[in-house]
This record gives structure tokens, C-alpha cells and sequence, in this order.
């Protein structure tokens, strides 16, 4: 099948986070098949891609912080401690993301699976970023494997057991009123595997006789399945500092539950947070246990880790979690209303081991040559082949990697250390700081009008307020008209109140000649100079920002640019604001 260049950006908007003209360029010429092919083949060069990184930055920074102000001002004994908070896993998330090219495809299923298997920030996690590398390194480790691997190895790493409360879980006790925390059990059922309602493949819900939809499980097999997610600790102590609360031979020391070492020990920021979780079998419970009608069926005395894995291969196994994962993982990507042969489709390749090579491959297929939703929509229109329209709200995570990409934002010093606070703030998104583990939007989500009444759902839709709108266009215009990007910070913080940690005041980072964001505009620039070549620049930037030209959009950026038509630079500042702000750009089309 020939690819254009149109049909060819729409593909790479599902399957990065962004592309610039080169890679747009490649993609078309290779063709998108071989491409997705090559991709597929990656292997990530070292398991800890991620904490290795994080881990890096924050030894940057606590070595200068020593330096500046001495460990004893900074080691939490009567002050506030310098660690490795949640900063620096954005820094590296940022510099992985804006400057490594080999990876694409597997940068954005990390990203996606990110949003299903949700921890996030915003909770005590923030304390260990060196923790939370090393959970999102799961996500890309296993983005193209196994499904069951992936829900195994999350399952048993300590930063899931602190987020959904299954550490430190123990068996019943009666006598001391002791019951496993149900937390984990309910939340692994309702959003990681089978969800609430049973499906068929082809994602409808099955209906009992009375028509009503069969729930997947109930309050019994919630308790049933908590039994298996007990005994749980994290491997070993570990601290930064040493203090008068902390001596070094503490850390690498096991974890019990009755080692007569306080609870609050037993978490973020004292535990080894990137080892797996293990498992004392005399808190686990070894009895034969059953749910879910008897799909979930373990016998007794089995050890806790194999317990768990066992338990997981059954929930990935069970007929309606492939179509659930299939659903969750094209509305991700694609589009936020599939139509059944597409989750069909999906679900066939996801299969009952969960397989995420074939699934992926099967979510960014699919679309090259069938429609991918039931429904059309007043801007369905034809391209090539096949009919397109609108598909998705892009999450505004999604448009800031796309733009940051596709104009090669960098700076001098090399060290693309985003602090992420500041596009948080302003689009309520960024990545693994959901508000709750059901994500930033809910999947059922729809706004009041036309889509609603077409019975249509746009989660998208539900972070895309009167206020997050503004601050949108606000942004985009302080990035090209401003100079004001995202904020990268190198240096330990100037301020009495930053003294453990990195600076973070915007005047004083944009200041930073060396370490400031900028755009790469000097091939756009150059071809702004001729008049004659304004057209085709505006069509060249459309179709990579947006897949399509629009006589309409481009009347309306021509006009805006008439009056600076003697400033190049200006030019094509304008032509990239009114692109960033437009529909076009705002909605994905597939």
C-alpha cells in the first residue's frame, strides 16, 4: 500500500509521541509496515533504562547540595531531607523522550500502559523517583512481551504494593482482627485485567437472561482474591542518608513483620524501592482458594510468589480480558469509539496470555486499511482509499510531546531535564501523576451534545475545561511568541526554601542561556523568506502536525501572518501557534 505523506503522519500520531519532518519524511518512503516492523524488533539496551537515568540525575544533584551545604543540613534529622524526589524521574522521562530516536514505539506503549497500570506522584510515591523509574522501566521492558509478565512483575514491585495498599497485607487473624487489605484484589479484577462487566470479543457486554449486564466478579471474590496478596514486604531497608535514626548497616537489612521496626519505616523514603517485593510465607495464606465462578481456581500450599503468578495467568486468561485490554489500548492510541470487528480484531491478537507484540501490532494495523469506528461524523472525509474523521481529543500530555518533537526542542547544555511541574500545573496532565488510579479522565466519559446523544464517549474530553482550554492557547502562545518553554532545571536551588533540591524559580531557569528550551526553526525560517514558498510551508507544517491541509485553516493562518509578512521568523511563529491552537491539530483522525 502506498503511504503519503498525510496517511503516513495520522499513523505516526497513534504510534509515538511525536514526529519532526525527517522522521516523517523516512517513515513515508520506508513505508509504515516495515517501519512498525523494525520497531517491534527493538530491545531495550540495559533492563533499567529508566532508574539507571533518575538514578543518575540524582546523584548530579545530591552531590552538589553536599557540597553546598554539608550532609548534615540535608540528611532529615531536625531537616528537611534531600531526596530523591518525584523531579527527577520527570527529568529523565523528558530526557529519554526528546532525544531518543530508536525507540519510538516503545516510548509511546510505556506511555499507554502508564495509563492503565496506574501509580502515580501524587501520593507518597513522590518521595522515591528512583522507585518510580524503576516501575515505569516494566513498562518498557515488557511493552512488547507478555501481558502476564508485565501484570506478575507489576503485582510484586514495591511501589504498586504501596499505591494500592497490598504491602504488608497479612493473613486473616480473628483473634486479632486482622484481614488482607482488599485494595489491590479489587483494583487488579476491575481495571487490569477483566473489568466490571463480562464481554464478548468484540468488547458488548454479555447480558443475562433479564438483559442486564453479567458482572465480572463480586464482593466474595474480592476478599477471595485478596487471600492470595498476602505476606508481602518489600526485599530490604534501604535509606539515603545516615543519621541519628539511621546507621548504614540498616540499609540492605530484611524487612519483617515483626522485626519491632515501626510501620513507617516500612515504606518510601526507607525501602528499597526498585527490588521486588518478597513475600514471608508465614503472613501468607496457604489455603486452596476459588473465584470467579471457578475461573480462578488455586490449589493450597502453594508458595506466595507462584500463588501470584498463578492467580495472574488465570485473570489474563479469563474470555473477557483481552477484549478490556484490547478496548483500553486502542483508546489510547487511536480513537475513543472502536468498532467492534476493530476490538474483535485486537482482542484475537491479545489472546489468553496477553501477547502485546500482536496486540500492538493489531491496534496500529487495523486502521491502514478498515474504518475504525461504526459511526461517521459530519467530518468524515475521503482519503486514499479508505474514509477518515475524527477520532480522539488528543491528551494534552500527547499535543506538548507532538509540538516539543516536531520542532526539535533542545538546548546548549544538552541536559533536557524537564521539571514537568509547570506543564502539570497549567493541562493537568503529565505522565504517571494521575489524581487516582482510575487515570486523568474516565473511560466512559462523554460532553454534553452531539456526542453524547450519539451515544459516543471522548474521556479526553473530561481534562478539556474553560480553564485548561485558556491556559492551553496561553501556553502555546508564551512557547512560540515568548521564547517561555517548558522549564529545564540543572542547578540545586538558590532559595533558603529549595536548599534540598533542585531550582525551581521560572525567571531565574529561563535565564539559564545554557539550559533553556528552544525550537529548532531555522529550515521553517529559511523557506518563510520567500514569499512564493508560504503556502507550501504552511501545507508542509500542517501535515505533519495534523495529517491533513485545510484551505479553511490555512486562509485563516495567512491572514494572521499578513501583517509580519516582512519578519520570516515571526512567519512561521505564527503559522505554528495557529496550528498548536486549531482543531485540526487538537483531534486526532484515523
Amino acid at each position: 500500500m502506498k503511504n503519503t505523506l498525510d496517511s503516513t503522519s495520522r499513523f505516526l500520531m497513534q504510534a509515538t509521541l511525536g514526529a519532526d519532518q525527517k522522521l516523517l519524511q523516512t517513515v513515508s518512503n520506508q513505508g509504515i509496515e516495515p517501519w512498525l516492523s523494525d520497531q517491534l524488533k527493538h530491545k531495550p539496551g540495559s533492563a533499567r533504562v529508566y532508574e539507571k537515568s533518575t538514578r543518575a540525575i540524582w546523584q548530579d544533584f545530591r552531590k552538589r547540595l553536599i557540597a553546598a551545604h554539608g550532609a548534615r543540613a540535608l540528611d532529615g534529622d531536625g531537616n528537611n531531607p534531600a531526596l530523591p524526589y518525584k523531579w527527577y524521574f520527570h527529568m529523565a522521562w523528558w530526557d529519554h523522550t526528546l532525544s531518543s530516536k530508536d525507540d519510538l514505539l516503545r516510548q509511546r506503549m510505556a506511555q499507554a500502559l502508564g495509563e492503565v497500570l496506574v501509580i502515580s506522584d501524587q501520593s507518597s510515591l513522590e518521595l522515591d523517583s528512583i522507585g518510580f523509574a524503576s516501575y515505569y522501566d516494566l513498562l518498557y521492558k515488557h511493552a512488547f512481551g507478555s501481558y502476564v509478565d508485565l501484570l506478575y512483575d507489576v503485582s510484586m514491585h514495591p511501589m504498586m504494593g504501596i499505591y494500592l495498599s497490598h504491602m504488608h497485607n497479612q493473613k486473616a487473624n480473628k483473634r486479632k482482627n486482622i484481614h488482607p487489605d482488599e485494595n489491590y484484589a479489587r483494583e487488579i479484577m476491575q481495571l487490569f485485567s477483566i473489568g466490571l462487566f463480562e464481554l464478548n470479543q468484540d468488547g458488548s457486554e454479555k447480558l443475562d437472561a433479564k438483559g442486564k449486564p453479567i458482572p465480572t466478579y463480586d464482593n466474595r471474590d474480592i476478599k477471595e482474591l485478596a487471600r492470595v496478596f498476602t505476606g508481602l514486604l518489600p526485599a530490604a531497608y534501604e535509606y539515603e542518608w545516615t543519621n541519628g535514626f539511621w546507621e548504614q548497616s540498616y540499609n540492605g537489612y530484611q524487612v519483617g513483620f515483626d522485626d519491632g521496626i515501626e510501620k513507617a519505616y516500612k515504606t518510601v523514603p526507607f525501602i528499597d524501592a526498585t527490588k521486588p517485593m518478597v513475600v514471608d510465607e508465614d503472613y501468607h495464606d496457604r489455603g486452596s482458594k476459588s473465584l470467579l465462578n471457578g475461573r480462578v481456581t488455586l490449589p493450597g500450599g502453594q508458595k506466595g510468589p507462584a500463588e501470584i503468578r498463578v492467580a495472574v495467568e488465570q485473570l489474563v486468561a479469563h474470555p473477557s480480558t483481552a477484549p478490556f485490554i484490547a478496548r483500553n489500548l486502542i483508546n489510547r492510541l487511536v480513537t475513543s469509539n472502536p468498532s467492534p470487528d476493530y476490538i474483535r480484531t485486537v482482542s484475537k491478537a491479545f489472546g489468553p496470555k496477553g501477547d502485546l507484540k500482536a496486540t500492538l501490532e493489531a491496534v496500529l494495523t487495523y486502521p491502514l486499511t478498515n474504518e475504525v469506528s461504526d459511526k461517521r461524523l459530519p467530518t468524515a472525509r475521503k482519503a486514499g482509499d479508505k474514509m477518515v474523521q475524527s477520532q480522539k481529543l488528543k491528551s494534552p500530555l500527547h499535543r506538548v510531546t507532538q509540538l516539543l518533537l516536531a520542532f526539535n526542542a533542545h538546548n546548549k547544555s544538552g541536559k533536557l531535564w524537564l521539571l514537568g511541574d509547570d506543564l502539570q500545573e497549567e493541562l493537568q496532565m503529565h505522565p504517571m501523576s494521575a489524581p487516582t488510579v482510575f487515570n486523568f479522565y474516565k473511560p466512559d466519559f462523554a460532553p454534553h451534545g452531539p456526542l453524547q446523544n450519539a451515544g459516543m464517549v471522548a474521556p479526553e474530553f473530561e481534562l478539556h475545561t474553560s480553564a485548561t482550554s485558556v491556559a492551553y492557547v496561553n501556553q502555546m502562545y508564551y512557547w512560540f511568541f515568548g521564547g517561555f518553554l517548558p522549564l529545564v532545571s540543572t542547578q540545586i536551588g538558590s532559595g533558603a526554601e529549595q536548599k534540598m533540591v533542585m531550582e525551581m524559580y521560572p525567571d531565574t531557569l529561563w535565564a539559564q542561556e545554557n539550559d533553556a528550551l528552544r525550537f529548532d526553526l531555522k529550515s521553517e525560517i529559511s523557506s518563510a523568506k520567500s514569499a512564493a514558498k508560504r503556502d507550501e510551508l504552511v501545507d508542509q507544517m500542517s501535515i505533519l502536525l495534523t495529517g491533513r491541509t485545510s484551505q479553511k485553516a490555512k486562509a485563516r493562518i495567512k491572514a494572521a501572518f499578513a501583517q509580519f509578512s516582512g519578519n520570516p521568523e515571526w512567519v512561521v511563529q505564527t503559522i505554528a501557534f495557529m496550528i498548536a491552537i486549531s482543531p485540526e491539530f487538537t483531534v486526532q483522525e484515523a
